[in-house]
């Protein structure tokens, strides 16, 4: 009995420690995730990096768009998702647009006259002149209030605004605007993006094929880039290995020239005019696969800012910067940017997301 006794309370004994070990292994995780939990809270990178400070917390800019509009002016275009399918992961629905406004100091929210749909294209001359085609409106701000200007042609694919003079270019057919009446004519071709530099000095991709078409003033010419282009994509281990005949995705056009990205296979590509005739360069090691849709942004001396990336998909975003004599830097971002806009005389700003920050970025010298 004595035996069986002792055998009996050693099994209590060792199950008391077994318990007990779990438990304390238990209580030391849960100490462990409360800590890293906090620690993920509190981390830096939750308003940003040493890179990029998170200057609007707003989660519905994220996959929006940034402009800049003077030294101490901005805005930023997002969208909220109505009804139920806000409250379900992944799901999508009807947008409301959402407008943010920078005044130098402080980010708030505007009101914006169309409630229903997204805001898309964006445009801007000054402060007090700037443009959005949003929930099919033509809208402008003056400076003090958003009005609806016009309803938005049913094929809205590029805008452009120098001084007062505002075109909007769709398929075959351009409207513009003088700043007192509106005129309707037809182009040749399909707009896909378009580069101002005045009234007379205008430049548009073509959706169809590789020309670009310049404005006079009074007439279209197209030159055909065809030649200016890589025929092949570089040899590539990736898969799959991409479109095999080189795509016009950007333009912009300024005072020291023009310039257009471009993507072939998984490779990038930036083709360019600064003087007499035009210069390709691959850009894949210098920026990493770029941004499609976003136009080169002019550092103001002649260089060029680009939203590269650090991974064959583009997901992984990367501050790249073209300088005026060619030579190139490339930063990673620590996360995703998805629009990239200078500040005259200021700092860049960007929309996307960086850790479990979201909203408008601030890039950090």
């Amino acid at each position: 009995m004595c035996r069986s006794g002792s055998v009996y309370t050693l099994r209590i004994m060792v199950l008391k420690l077994s318990a007990s070990g779990v438990w304390m292994w238990w209580a030391s995780g849960t100490v462990v995730t409360v800590a890293g939990l906090w620690l993920w809270w509190a981390a830096p990178w939750a308003d940003g990096n040493d890179r990029w400070k998170l200057a609007a917390r707003q989660s519905s800019v994220t996959y929006g768009k940034v402009i800049a509009t003077g030294e101490r002016d901005a805005w930023a275009f997002g969208w909220d998702i109505l009804g139920i399918a806000a409250w379900l992961p992944v799901a999508d629905g009807p947008h409301r647009p959402t407008v943010f406004h920078w005044d130098g100091d402080r980010w708030t929210k505007s009101d914006f006259p169309v409630q229903h749909g997204d805001v898309g294209l964006v445009a801007a001359s000054s402060p007090s002149n700037l443009w959005a085609l949003a929930g099919g409106s033509v809208l402008r701000w003056d400076g003090r209030a958003w009005t609806i200007v016009r309803e938005a042609p049913d094929t809205a694919w590029a805008l452009a605004v120098v001084g007062d003079d505002v075109w909007i270019f769709g398929d075959h057919k351009a409207w513009y605007y003088d700043g007192t009446t509106w005129s309707e004519s037809r182009v040749s071709f399909r707009t896909l993006r378009v580069g101002a530099r005045s009234a007379s000095d205008i430049w548009a991709l073509d959706v169809d094929r590789p020309f670009v078409h310049h404005f006079d003033g009074r007439t279209w010419t197209r030159l055909d880039l065809s030649s200016h282009l890589p025929k092949s994509p570089p040899p590539s281990d990736d898969i799959p290995p991409g479109p095999l005949s080189p795509r016009l995705f950007a333009i912009t056009a300024d005072p020291s020239g023009i310039w257009i990205t471009g993507e072939i296979g998984m490779s990038s590509f930036l083709l360019s005019q600064t003087g007499s005739g035009w210069h390709r360069e691959d850009t894949s090691a210098k920026a990493g696969r770029m941004g499609r849709g976003l136009p080169p942004v002019h550092d103001g001396r002649g260089g060029h800012w680009f939203l590269g990336s650090t991974d064959i998909n583009g997901h992984e975003s990367a501050l790249a910067h073209r300088d005026l004599f060619g030579r190139w830097t490339r930063v990673p971002a620590g996360g995703e940017l998805t629009s990239l806009s200078a500040v005259p005389g200021g700092p860049l700003l960007a929309t996307g997301t960086i850790g479990r920050a979201s909203g408008v970025f601030r890039n950090l010298p």
